[in-house]
């Protein structure tokens, strides 16, 4: 206690006192004023603002004032391309006046946002404190500042260098104040899962990649995000509704239910082989897988969510966002079971068919693995989406290439000019590539060529790492026969009469025919003159007739039986054999692809043999796997993803039940 009041007295003898801070001296920030934006592809175009906003001024774009462009009332709309953002600079001291002694570079940054100008649009000159300057920037959204800083400008590197013109780099000063100043906010959109996975410059990879991103907005933070699509579109001004589709074991898949359709044509460098009859992608690149690192508790299938945020990433070619955060809109399971599906039931599956594929009038080399052509937006359009396919067949054989045993797989990618086009390695490789007999493996296998020559085959490594195995899709042919009639332009249409008849194209060799008439007719195979008569093989009227050509046949001749009561309407086409990975361990794990028919088990031989006569239609999410083949696979939720168009004289393999 003694030496408590000791320390009291001598504070109070001690007193207090104050002394005013100092004014500090020198460069302390800058006063940034935007003076103009413009597009950087065609300079001195304005941007344009959403659609709000101009219908409020006729819906001309060239009447909104400059005043209230960018601001929250009339934020810009997302630019797909770079953007040239001028500005006014003023150096301030400590007390905020001007510092007109200040000479020297200052460097730019956007937030949020990137630099794309080369050095010259990252910096300018400051002299007598003030200075002015234009700086390049992209991927801008929400409330995006300029900044300007004291400070060195940022670097761009490239295969472990500095890249870019560096003459255009300023004299750097012997010393740096790091002061910053920033511009006022500049409003653009607020981004959406299409803004993340709209492909730009030909890239099929998010632009956004290790990108904070946050889509949505919660009713405390203001009104609810709306859509901003062209005035011509259902969804135009209509709230982001976040739909969740499926959870796993690691994450969970987000769809934007009231996302704007997109052009097939509005997507620069899309392969467009066969054009959708709307003229719309099937998909809106509007769905994104999120990466938890765990199973999401406290979200089921069918939830809303008001708000989704994360890193942007890329993983196997499928974008993702990574270390989420979401705020949940709606829990389904709270209501009655009836109303479990309400808002899934709003975003039906899309199905899969050849003209996504990538499939042209023509068969082509690349048409046996589905969308395996590059920039084939269409299926990137479905990313992430549910999607459908329609009567796949399942592999008969499961072989494993691995003939080293480091669980290690070769790829393979088409090679050389179209005439002579082939399977081989992506890139050179030596004569004594110790690879080669497993590439040539795995290229047989997964085609169904070489030794599976007619054989639906999956790589057996693949199937025990990954899970992922190779299912035939539908048949190119008339839908009355249940085929699929995606790409008319396949479907050759021959009258058979009295008198021998050829479709009018022939087809490469080895290829398969499907042929079906309304009348009995009589077909024979063979080369470009083959001719037929009653004694050619009988195809029954409306039966599907499959038949592979052999050797030097190219074609075939059709004739009308003479049981026929009238000329015969026939449809031939080719089928390519088509695969598309799937991908089944997680949502049906008693359903084993890899089986015998053979086993010992009497129960399992059946099971087996149901499982490879029956045809398959199948909901799941679509995933791009880049590197595989195929390189796009689908993983169905459950086994009610799954139903089965039995064999003849057969059941469906348990636990799959027959399809409606």
């Amino acid at each position: 206690m003694k030496r408590l009041f000791l320390l009291s007295t001598l504070a109070l003898a001690a007193g207090c006192y104050t002394k005013e801070s100092e004014t500090p001296t020198g460069l302390s920030s800058f006063r940034v004023e935007v003076t103009g934006i413009t597009t950087g592809d065609s300079p001195g175009a304005l941007l344009p603002v959403v659609n709000a906003c101009a219908a409020k001024y006729g819906n001309d774009q060239a009447a909104v004032p400059p005043a209230v462009r960018g601001t929250t009332d009339c934020p810009y709309t997302l630019p797909r391309s770079d953007v040239d953002i001028t500005l006014s600079i003023t150096a301030l001291d400590g007390s905020g006046g001007e510092m007109t002694s200040f000479n020297g570079p200052v460097s730019f940054r956007v937030i949020p946002g990137d630099l794309t100008g080369d050095y010259g649009k990252r910096w300018t000159q400051l002299t007598n404190g003030k200075g002015t300057g234009s700086v390049r920037v992209a991927h801008l959204y929400g409330e995006t500042h300029v900044w300007v800083q004291d400070q060195d400008l940022e670097l761009d590197y490239a295969d472990g260098g500095v890249v870019g013109d560096l003459s255009q780099l300023p004299q750097e000063p012997a010393v740096r104040t790091y002061a910053t100043g920033l511009s006022s906010g500049i409003r653009f959109e607020e981004p959406a899962l299409a803004t993340i996975n709209m492909p730009e410059g030909g890239s099929e990879t998010s632009v956004y990649i290790k990108q904070f991103m946050r889509v949505g907005r919660n009713p405390e933070a203001g009104e609810p995000l709306t859509q901003n699509c062209d005035p011509s579109d259902p969804n135009n001004g209509k709230q982001m509704m976040l739909l969740v589709t499926g959870t796993d074991s690691s994450g969970f898949y987000v769809t934007d239910m009231t996302a704007c359709r997109v052009l097939e044509k509005s997507v620069p460098g899309a392969n467009i082989q066969t054009a959708e009859p709307d003229g719309y992608n099937p998909g809106r690149f509007n769905s994104i897988y999120i990466y938890n690192y765990s199973f999401p508790e406290g979200l089921d299938s069918g939830d809303l969510l008001w708000t989704l945020s994360g890193t942007v990433a890329e993983f196997t070619n499928t974008t993702q966002m990574s270390f989420p955060a979401w705020t949940l809109r709606e829990n389904v399971r709270l209501l009655p079971q009836s109303e479990w599906n309400k808002y899934l039931d709003q975003v039906p599956p899309v199905e899969v068919n050849g003209r996504l594929c990538g499939y042209s009038n023509s068969p082509y080399l690349d048409d046996i693995l589905c969308g395996y052509s590059y920039k084939n937006y269409k299926m990137e359009s479905l990313e992430s989406s549910l999607v459908k396919l329609r009567r796949v067949k399942f592999p008969k054989v499961f072989r494993n290439c691995d003939a080293n045993g480091n669980n290690d797989m070769p790829m393979f990618c088409p090679v050389g000019p179209s005439a002579t086009r082939s399977w081989q390695n992506c890139f050179a490789e030596p004569p004594d590539d110790p690879d080669l007999p497993e590439r040539q493996c795995v290229i047989d296998c997964t085609l169904g060529i070489g030794e599976y020559a007619g054989t639906i085959c999956a790589e057996k490594t693949t199937y025990t790492n990954f899970g992922q195995f190779v299912v035939e899709m539908n048949a190119t042919g008339p839908a009355s026969a249940g085929m699929d009639e995606s790409v008319p332009g396949r479907i050759m249409s021959v009258t058979a009469g009295t008198t021998s008849v050829r479709p009018s194209k022939s087809l490469p060799q080895g290829y398969r025919l499907n042929i079906l008439c309304n009348q009995p007719v009589r077909a024979r195979f063979g080369d470009d003159t083959v001719t037929v008569d009653q004694t050619g093989t009988l195809i029954p009227a409306n039966t599907r007739y499959e038949y592979t050509l052999k050797g030097s046949e190219v074609t075939v001749a059709l004739v009308r039986d003479a049981a026929a009561t009238a000329n015969a309407s026939c449809k031939v086409a080719p089928d390519t054999r088509s695969r598309i990975s799937l991908q089944i361990k997680d949502a049906v794990p008693d359903l084993n692809p890899d089986c015998s028919e053979n086993d010992p088990d009497a129960a399992k031989a059946l099971q087996c043999r149901q499982l490879r006569a029956a045809t398959f239609d199948v909901v799941g999410h679509l995933k791009h796997v880049g590197p595989a083949r195929p390189r796009w696979n689908v993983l169905p939720r459950d086994q009610d993803d799954l139903c089965c168009y039995p064999g003849p004289g057969m059941e469906c393999p348990k636990p799959i039940k027959p399809c409606p």
